[in-house]
């Protein structure tokens, strides 16, 4: 059986505060888009959890081992639903790790959500709650991943979600890896000090580019809208992230942001024709660059 993980973007993070036991509070606007990891599983006997890694495209190689994400999620699942039964499966890597696109969180959401379909095992309400559970604890990105819905309001560490149809597809975007991988944990750490009128302003802003995506306005409307506060974390990393935000903005580019905690930067275009247009004058520089598109 295969399964697709898909990436994310954030259209919008705001850090709205930080809980005791550590933890920060988010507003975001979660976007999948159409870049995939790819997981291919096959029940074994052998009572095992197997995982082989390729990467794809000129991405970096990562673990295949106990640290990595679908074997946590496996061995997660397996715990959860006391499964005797063994498990092969091989990851696909075409999403830069480390880049702020979720592509680990992904990985371990497909990875659940694979294993209950390869199994047979039914979905009701109350092991929905489970699987919920159980990515929470993965990653507070995972549960977004485990929901069917292509855009989503989240709260709380992020995992508090409020799904949105946004009926209009957006524009295509061009989306571009530095190659240089990112703390989330430094970022938040070297966050400045927020001004608590702009956190609300910046909240405002939010709500207004929801509306203006569910009412299909031109992104001439609601680019300025689109905002990351992690972007002002103190950190020299960010200096490749500031310039491809620069290269991509004098390719024109719309919209230019960092998503999640970096590295990554997107920026929208106009038409597909475009963005093939963009990919090759990107040809130069010494990153990974995606012509793509949020899911419609």
């Amino acid at each position: 059986m295969q399964l697709n993980c898909p990436a994310k973007i954030n259209l919008f993070l705001e850090v709205t505060g930080k809980r005791p036991d550590g933890y920060h509070r988010l507003a975001t606007l979660f976007a999948k888009i159409n870049l995939y990891d790819v997981l291919d599983f096959t029940a074994t006997t052998s009572g095992k959890i197997e995982l082989e890694v390729e990467s794809g495209g000129g991405i970096p190689p990562i673990s295949a081992g106990p640290d990595n994400l679908v074997v946590r999620a496996a061995r997660a699942f397996f715990r959860a639903f006391k499964i005797g039964r063994g498990v092969r499966i091989r990851l696909t890597k075409r999403i830069p790790a480390g880049a702020g696109l979720g592509g680990g969180s992904s990985d371990a959401a497909g990875t659940l959500l694979g294993l209950a379909k390869l199994l047979d095992i039914k979905i009701d309400a109350k092991k929905k709650a489970m699987l919920k559970r159980l990515g929470a604890r993965l990653g507070a990105d995972v549960p977004f991943f485990l929901q069917p819905a292509a855009f989503c309001i989240g709260t709380g560490i992020g995992d508090r979600l409020k799904p949105l149809v946004i009926p209009h597809s957006l524009p295509y975007m061009i989306l571009v890896y530095p190659g240089v991988q990112v703390s989330t944990a430094e970022s938040y750490r070297n966050l400045p000090a927020r001004d608590p009128a702009d956190v609300l302003t910046r909240l405002s802003h939010l709500d207004k580019l929801v509306r203006n995506l569910k009412k299909g306005r031109p992104i001439e409307e609601w680019q300025s809208l689109l905002f990351n506060r992690l972007e002002q974390a103190r950190l020299p990393v960010l200096s490749h992230v500031e310039r491809a935000r620069k290269v991509l903005a004098q390719l024109g580019a719309s919209g230019v942001r960092m998503s999640g905690s970096g590295s990554s930067v997107f920026g929208f275009i106009s038409s597909h024709q475009d963005g093939e247009k963009c990919l090759k004058r990107l040809q130069g520089y010494p990153w990974n660059v995606f012509l793509t598109s949020c899911h419609g």
